[in-house]
């Protein structure tokens, strides 16, 4: 008596790469009475070639050909961002272990050894199936809900500039308001402020891979856009009576980076600075070069980040203990896209111990070729 078959409820396409044929006239016929569509390759080339033509849910993997292994076809299947996803499960009559760990270490997601039984092989390819239509239909859902962010507040910005510029209107009549009246008019003006700044930050994030892949790198004077960033936090700093000091030990520190993306990051670090920092405290900014890179350092007499909070500080909407001392909105975004944008312009962000007891944050950028020794 033969063991029922599982039961599948979509058809998938399915490559079987196998030297022999009479291997694929074994598994083809197994997986076609499933429902399953079929593509037969003789070879890891002929695999790649019909690769280029069609997208299969699946593929059944040989281990020893001739030529292109199929270990070095599952690496280079792993290599291509566009094949990195399809499931592979190996197909071999090698049962020694180290095989099978290579071949997960390859990038296959099982292993079935030969001879197989036929029920037994259809039950594994309908799980790894059914997890990729999972892991698709999840995709499809983060994609759509990142629209939808997207859309929602790039279309909130026009009603809330709208409020924002009723407010500064009201604000000046003062004259003409009470002081219950000027009170509010002062918070709808803060809470609208927070709004679009949490709006903003909503939006540079959703475009943060859009960005990274349009960089453009040219060399930039690392002081040059740490006085531009500077100068767009002064009133900040003046409002929280916080002294915004530069030091630089070369006039020049020419950095290979993207223009926006080494403004942004500076600024945000700048912004996470102020407001952070307590009324009448002081933030150092010092640059500096060293073993071939550009070093950007802040530092601010805030309460710091904790220990066990560290591991957490670059994830997204991190929210940590720490509260900014002026009211101002975190939105646990402006750490999570200067870490991203450092890392894509080739260097580095991390957290340091202040020099007075506060955050201290440092950001590596490479030098201009050249550049390392020059005053």
């Amino acid at each position: 008596m033969f063991d029922p078959l599982p039961v599948t409820s979509n058809s998938s396409l399915i490559l079987v790469v196998d030297d022999e044929p009479k291997n694929i006239q074994v598994v083809g016929p197994l997986l076609l009475r499933q429902g399953h569509e079929i593509i037969a390759a003789g070879s890891g080339e002929e695999a790649l070639a019909k690769l280029r033509t069609a997208r299969p849910d699946l593929i059944l993997l040989d281990v020893m050909m001739p030529g292109m292994t199929g270990f070095d076809l599952c690496r280079k299947l792993q290599s291509q961002e566009e094949w990195r996803e399809i499931p592979v499960i190996f197909l071999s009559a090698v049962t020694d272990k180290s095989f099978i760990m290579e071949a997960l270490g390859a990038g296959a997601v099982d292993y079935v050894t030969k001879p197989f039984h036929g029920p037994e092989l259809l039950s594994r390819v309908q799980v790894h199936l059914n997890l990729q239509n999972t892991r698709k239909r999840l995709a499809a859902t983060i994609d759509e809900r990142n629209r939808l962010v997207e859309v929602v507040a790039h279309d909130l910005k026009n009603p809330l500039g709208g409020v924002q510029f009723a407010a500064a209107m009201l604000g000046e009549s003062a004259m003409d308001l009470d002081p219950r009246q000027t009170t509010l008019v002062n918070s709808i003006k803060d809470s609208v402020s927070r709004a679009l700044e949490i709006v903003g930050s909503l939006l540079q994030t959703r475009r943060l891979e859009e960005t990274k892949a349009q960089m453009g790198f040219v060399p930039l004077c690392l002081r040059e856009y740490a006085e531009q960033a500077l100068k767009s936090f002064s009133q900040h700093g003046r409002t929280k009576n916080i002294t915004l000091e530069l030091a630089s030990e070369h006039d020049h520190i020419p950095v290979n980076a993207d223009r926006r993306s080494l403004l942004c990051s500076l600024e945000n670090l700048i912004s996470n600075a102020l407001k952070f920092s307590p009324k009448g405290s002081l933030v150092q900014i010092s640059l500096r070069r060293e073993a071939g890179s550009g070093i950007f350092r802040i530092d601010d007499q805030g309460p710091g980040v904790l220990l066990e909070e560290r591991p957490l500080l670059f994830r997204k909407f991190t929210r940590l203990s720490a509260r900014p001392t002026g009211g101002e909105i975190s939105t646990g975004l402006g750490l999570h896209i200067v870490h991203e944008l450092v890392a894509a312009m080739g260097g580095t962000v991390r957290y340091e111990e202040g020099s007075r007891g506060g955050a201290c944050f440092v950001v590596t950028l490479p030098l201009v070729n050249g550049a390392q020794g020059k005053a």
